[in-house]
This record gives structure tokens, sequence and C-alpha cells, in this order.
């Protein structure tokens, strides 16, 4: 009940914030706003996950992911391979987007979401849901037989993470493509992005079912997020997101 309540809020909120052009003091205070709530709701699971209060208590999962076994290198890109994928798409089409000429129209989301009021609605949305979600994925991070929970001090981590955020950044890469790889029409570009939530969908529903063979969307999060100073970047990548996104 509470939380069909809090979803139904948050689509009602997205809805009407949606109605602010960016650049706007509105736009700017209603992104401060939306940004503070969702920081308190991570500020609770996170209290959870240390036995503070008042908090948001998550169980961890059962098991970690590479699974006991299979783990390794080459495993463990193979089980993220599917989300690589989907990441280097969007940075082509971002990267093809900006390059398109002055008289063009642009197909970046930032271009997209000006023109078409209910897609800045579900942006927002998704980014909110983001960001708890990242946290919530974090805390439930599976705790092994001393109690350790990966985002704590280790000196075992895993050093896999850092290098795959590593290739993961050189896939931003800016290099001179042609405008022409891209239609210059804003419905294909509003399919183009509406596809994508539905592609991680399938891509997380198929990790589920591949019994640990590859990683589900939690468990993507907490693999390339395990370096400390990856987790940093990805939470600063977010907020820049939102800020650029929605406030101006």
């Amino acid at each position: 009940m509470v939380m069909g309540v809090a979803v139904l809020a948050a689509c009602a909120w997205c809805g009407w914030v949606s109605a602010f052009h960016r650049t706007t003091p509105a736009a700017e205070i209603t992104w401060l706003i939306t940004l503070t709530v969702v920081v308190l709701v991570d500020a609770a699971l996170w209290r959870g996950a240390k036995g503070g209060r008042p908090a948001w208590q998550l169980q961890p999962v059962s098991e970690p992911w590479p699974r006991h076994g299979r783990g390794g290198s080459g495993p463990a890109l193979r089980g993220v391979a599917p989300w690589l994928v989907l990441i280097a798409v969007l940075l082509a089409w971002e990267i093809l987007g900006v390059d398109t000429g002055p008289h063009q129209y642009h197909l970046t989301i930032s271009a997209l979401a000006q023109a078409y009021r209910p897609l800045t609605a579900g942006l927002l949305l998704v980014w909110g849901v983001v960001g708890v979600g990242y946290e919530a994925a974090r805390v439930r991070a599976p705790t092994d037989s001393s109690g350790w929970r990966p985002g704590q001090a280790c000196p075992h981590s895993p050093k896999h993470g850092g290098a795959l955020t590593m290739a993961m950044g050189s896939l931003g890469t800016h290099h001179e493509a042609p405008a022409l790889l891209l239609p210059q029409s804003p419905p294909a570009g509003l399919a183009f992005w509406v596809a994508v939530p539905l592609a991680a969908v399938l891509i997380d529903w198929g990790a589920r079912h591949s019994e640990g063979r590859r990683a589900s969307a939690e468990e993507f999060i907490r693999f390339i997020s395990t370096s400390r100073s990856a987790h940093y970047a990805l939470i600063a990548a977010w907020g820049f997101a939102g800020y650029h996104l929605f406030a101006r």
C-alpha cells in the first residue's frame, strides 16, 4: 500500500515538474527537491545496512556475483557483456547525436526531452529510480563469513572493478563520425530512447534466468562500483546528468 502510494506520488511529481523548462528558477528548485528526496531515501537505506535508526533495512542477497567457482576476468566480462554492449550503443548514439550539423535535429536525450514533455517526466522518474536503486543494490551486497560487505574497507577487494571502469571510460572517447549515420527524425530518436529501458529490462530478465552466468542489473551495479573511485565517479556522473537534463 505504502509503496503504491509512493509510486503514484513520484509519477505525479515528475509529471508536474516536466512543465518547467530548463535554466529557469522553477526547474532548478524542483530538481533540487527531487535530488534531496533521493539522497534522503539513500541515506535511510545506508543507515539500515549499518544498523542505524531511523532507516529502511533491506536483506542482503544470498549469493555473490560472479558466483563461487566462476570467477576470473573472462567469465566476469562475459557475464557483463550485454550491459557493456548497451552502454556502448548509448554512447555511440549520444556522440553521433552531438555530432549532427547546426541545421539538423539532434537526437540526444537532452534535446529530445526538451521537445517531448512526457519524455522529460519519464526521464526524471528513471533518474530518481536509478539513484535509489544504486544504493539499494549496494546495501543488498551479500555478506561473507566475517560479516564484510563490499564497500567497506577490505585489503582484498577485487581489482576487476577498476579495470572495467577504465575500459568503459575509454568507450566515451569522442571520434569524429559522419552525422548521416543517424536518422533526422525526432520520432525515431524517441523510439530509440523508449527502447533503451526495455532492452535493460530484457537483459536483466535474461540474467536472472541464466543461473548466475550473466549479471543482473543489481549485480552489474555492485560489480562496477567495487572500487571506491569508481563508486564516487558513478555518483558524480549521476548527479551531473540530472543537473544537465533537468536544471540547466
